[in-house]
């Protein structure tokens, strides 16, 4: 056998393994118009930096998501996020205030358990999918109650695996947009907390 074709012989079972290991993944999509994601999750505010960081209590398309079903908080979530942001601007208008914020936001694949008196057990699994971050606040300072619209892009994903299959969480230029309600928590730990849902929508 000649090197030239070995070479090509290498090249062929590369290109064999390379189409064998895509095919094997499962992309668990961005569907628009779709719920995709529901969130639970806490805050904290230090001047203009914002972190936010909880646990994703449902996936389209993906189950189990918990090591536990009779159990199904941050103590047994397999997917949890961060999002880093910093605040751009606050506007008053009334009892609201109007905060942007931009960032980023990190969704892992958790090491249960999670404990949301430890922030840093939020990303202590491997990042699977990072998004860009930009955030619009609505707070009612009468209640101390608010509403948040952000939308994230993707900008990176890594593959997964549970039960012994192969995922990636989404595409990158894929967008969803997410809505939380939530509470502020006046001058204690959490800044507050909140819930919500992410739709797919068209980037």
């Amino acid at each position: 056998m000649t090197k030239y074709t070995t070479s090509l012989l290498l090249l062929f079972v590369l290109a064999s393994l390379s189409g064998l290991t895509a095919a094997q993944t499962t992309i668990v999509p961005i569907s628009e118009d779709q719920v995709v994601y529901e969130l639970v999750g806490q805050f904290n505010n230090t001047g203009s930096a914002n972190q936010q960081f909880g646990y994703l209590s449902n996936i389209l398309s993906l189950s189990p998501i918990f090591t536990s079903d009779s159990t199904q908080n941050e103590t047994t979530a397999l997917f949890t996020f961060v999002t880093n942001a910093t605040t751009n601007r606050v506007i008053t208008n009334g009892p609201f205030v109007v905060i942007n914020r931009t960032g980023t936001t990190t969704i892992y694949l958790n090491t249960p358990p999670s404990d949301f008196s430890n922030p840093a057990s939020f990303s202590q699994g491997s990042p699977i999918q990072v998004s860009s971050y930009s955030q619009q606040v609505i707070v009612n300072t009468t209640t101390n109650s608010f509403t948040t619209v952000h939308t994230n892009t993707v900008t990176s994903t890594e593959p997964f695996s549970l039960n012994g299959q192969t995922y990636r969480l989404g595409q990158i230029g894929k967008a969803f947009r997410t809505v939380y309600s939530g509470q502020v928590n006046t001058g204690s730990t959490p800044t507050g907390w909140y819930a919500g849902n992410s739709v797919g929508i068209k980037k």
